[in-house]
This record gives structure tokens, C-alpha cells and sequence, in this order.
């Protein structure tokens, strides 16, 4: 055979070897690239889920195919993820409970420290002989009795605004014209929800030591309205005697008022300026997200 037929058939046999060494090159990267996406994808979706759990999404969970070792795994993550979830909402539940218990102790110092103030100007009309005086208070006391005692520990803005219209009303009967008082609030806030008897210690200090120790007239003014759609405000004030503010921590109901905020509203605001002789000013800033919950 000449030596060119034979350069040429080991020139076709040359190409025919290269074509099937590149053929199965080219296979052997796809069947690489499937098996490699079949084992790494379980990892994959593990790992997505992890972020998920990171950023607080308890409620994801991995979805388990087949009895291999990537399933174990991923079947001791469901499981690990289920025992945080319960972990959280066992300890949620019981700072919640702790601080329930907190407010309602705080609520339930309110009520006697009320009473014995109101029972103190009993005996005040009582001695000068103001019966009549006397009998209305009583009426209006007991209408305060009904709301204190209803049974329930948050109100609405409106029925909070109505007691203590009730209070300045027993109030006024024993100062007169020393105390004028005028309590208002907007459409917008009547229906937010506050804890009961939140506003009652402010308006009695306002009246106990604001007020009382001065034998002139002098106002009060509580303001409740909503600010941009998304804080309520309340402002209780008076030009009253004043103190100094150093000293407002020996205060129980503004010490109360303060605490029961705190454990409220965690984002609400409580800002106090008094000065003597020109009357003290109490302004809460509450988020709406808040105090609608």
C-alpha cells in the first residue's frame, strides 16, 4: 500500500478519534454538570431555608425527598427549627405573662390611692356642712366605681375622657370656682385604646398638688387628639403651684403612670416639665401602632 493512502487513512482515523474524544468530552461535562446540580441542589435549598429562619421566618420549612443522608439532614433541621419556634413562643408567652402581672400591680395601686384621696374630700364636705355637696359626690362616685370596677383593663379614649369629667366634676364641688378644668379630644383619638386609669393620677396630681394649695382660680386642660395620622398625643397641664421635677419620683402616681407605659408602649414618650408658681405641663406621645393593639 502507498505510503500516501496510508497517511491517509491514519489522517481520517485521527480525526474520527478526535471527534470522539471531543463527543465524549462534551459528555462527560453534561452528565458532570447534571449529577453535580442533582447532589448539590438538597444543599442549596438548605441553605436558602437557613437564611430564611436568619431573617425570623419561622413558619419556612425544608421540604424532605427520599431516605438518603441529605434527607436525615434535612429532616433534623425541620425538627430543630420546630423546637426554636416552641423555645420563642414559650418565652414570649411567659415575659408576657410576667408583664401582665406587673401592670395589673401597678393598676391595682391606682385604685386605693384614688379612693383615699376622694374619701379625704368626703370628710372635707362633710365638716363645713356641705350635705347636698356631699350626696352628689356620692352619686358621682359611684358612677367612677362602675367604670373602675367593669372588670377589664384597658378603655377607650373617649370613656377615659368621661371619667375624668366625673372626677372634675366631684372635684369642682369642693373647690368651686378654684378649679376650672376642660378635657377634650378629637374624633380620630376617641376610639384608641389606653390602659384604664392611666390619665386619672395625672389629673389628681394636677388638682392635689397644682391646685389645692392655691387659694385662687386656676386651670386644668387635658388634650387628647391624633398627630399625623400615626402618634397619639395627650397633654395634661396646668398653671397651677408648680415643683420641681428632681423631686417628681417620689410622686406614686406619676411614678405608676410612667411604669405602666413603660410596659405598654415600649416606644412611648413621657416628657414632665413643672416649674414653681407657673404650673406643671405632662406630655405622652404614643405610635399609633401601638395603641391601637
Amino acid at each position: 500500500m502507498p505510503n500516501s493512502e496510508i497517511i491517509s487513512q491514519l489522517r481520517w482515523l485521527y480525526i474520527i478519534g478526535g471527534l470522539f474524544a471531543v463527543c465524549g468530552l462534551f459528555l462527560t461535562v453534561i452528565v458532570f454538570f447534571l449529577l453535580s446540580k442533582w447532589i448539590i441542589r438538597p444543599f442549596k435549598e438548605i441553605i436558602w431555608t437557613m437564611k430564611k429562619v436568619e431573617i425570623g421566618n419561622l413558619q419556612t420549612r425544608l421540604q424532605v425527598r427520599g431516605t438518603d443522608e441529605v434527607a436525615q439532614i434535612g429532616l433534623a433541621f425541620n425538627r430543630m427549627i420546630n423546637q426554636v419556634e416552641e423555645l420563642i413562643v414559650r418565652e414570649y408567652q411567659a415575659k408576657f405573662n410576667q408583664q401582665q402581672a406587673e401592670y395589673r400591680s401597678l393598676q391595682a395601686q391606682i385604685q386605693p390611692h384614688f379612693l383615699y384621696n376622694i374619701l379625704n374630700g368626703f370628710i372635707g364636705l362633710n365638716r363645713i356642712g356641705e350635705h347636698e355637696k356631699l350626696e352628689e359626690s356620692i352619686i358621682h362616685l359611684s358612677k367612677m366605681l362602675r367604670y373602675i370596677l367593669a372588670g377589664r383593663d384597658w378603655t377607650c379614649v373617649k370613656d377615659e375622657c368621661d371619667f375624668l369629667t366625673w372626677y372634675c366634676q366631684l372635684q369642682q364641688l369642693r373647690f368651686q370656682d378654684r378649679l376650672q378644668y376642660r378635657i377634650r379630644y378629637d374624633t380620630e383619638s376617641m376610639s384608641v385604646q389606653i390602659p384604664k386609669l392611666l390619665l386619672q393620677p395625672l389629673v389628681e396630681n394636677s388638682i392635689i398638688h397644682g391646685i389645692e394649695p392655691l387659694n385662687q382660680q386656676r386651670e386644668l386642660n387635658v388634650d387628647v387628639h391624633v398627630v399625623n395620622n400615626h402618634t397619639l398625643a395627650i397633654s395634661v397641664t396646668d398653671n397651677g403651684a408648680g415643683f420641681e421635677v428632681s423631686k417628681a419620683g417620689k410622686s406614686v402616681g406619676l411614678t405608676n403612670v410612667k411604669e405602666r407605659l413603660q410596659l405598654a408602649y415600649p416606644e412611648g414618650e413621657f416628657a414632665l416639665d413643672s416649674k414653681i408658681g407657673e404650673g406643671t405641663r405632662i406630655h405622652i406621645r404614643i405610635p399609633i401602632k401601638e395603641a391601637f393593639n
